[in-house]
């Protein structure tokens, strides 16, 4: 990669200010059209600020990193709390994170990073909307690749099928972009998501 100049690095970092600011203008806008929209319409607003949240801090732990590499166990862990701090409901629930020393090229951690926030988001949102809970999130070695998993023991769907909203249907293109296969089951003992993804490699400086 050629060497970009004091100046060239200054115009982008300009450019992903002001991509920070339009992100947090298009949050601010939706929480405001929340308030005083009906309640069904209001739920949609939220959620959507709520996304353009994750994203903008997403956006900004992105970069700060050095390089294209990108290390998942410190990401995804950011994520996860940033998607607790998020929620708009004072909801009994913990999120356990356990996620091994991987990397992954930073296209690659942003679609992981978001898919595990949309699986967390849905775990509170739905899965312990109405009981207490917790949502455990891991992110595993198996052959030839990595396993991310986000399961929580709330109310599952009772006939085992979720309902197909926009976050799933994103996280399911989002899966797909990655050519990673995503699992679901969902019953009385919760909910559980699994995507196996080939495009990381284990921090060797880890061990």
């Amino acid at each position: 990669m050629p060497h970009m100049s004091q100046q060239g690095r200054d115009a982008v970092r300009a450019v992903h200010h002001q991509i920070g600011n339009s992100l947090q203008s298009v949050a601010s806008l939706l929480n405001l059209e929340s308030r005083s929209a009906p309640p069904e319409a209001a739920t949609v607003l939220s959620e959507a600020g709520r996304r353009i949240r994750t994203v903008m801090r997403l956006h900004q732990r992105l970069q700060e990193t050095d390089g294209d590499v990108v290390r998942l166990d410190d990401l995804l862990g950011d994520v996860c709390r940033d998607v607790a701090e998020l929620d708009a409901m004072d909801r009994d629930a913990e999120i356990r994170v356990d996620i091994q020393p991987f990397c992954a090229r930073s296209r690659t951690a942003s679609a992981l990073a978001l898919i595990t926030a949309e699986l967390v988001g849905n775990a509170l949102e739905h899965g312990l909307a109405k009981q207490a809970g917790v949502v455990e999130v891991s992110l595993r070695a198996t052959e030839g690749g990595a396993c991310l998993t986000v399961r929580d023991n709330g109310a599952g769907a009772a006939d085992g099928q979720l309902k197909a909203g926009f976050g799933l249907s994103l996280v399911s293109r989002l899966a797909h972009q990655l050519g990673a296969q995503l699992k679901q089951t969902s019953g009385a003992g919760g909910t559980h998501f699994e995507l196996t993804c080939r495009n990381l490699w284990w921090d060797s400086s880890c061990v």
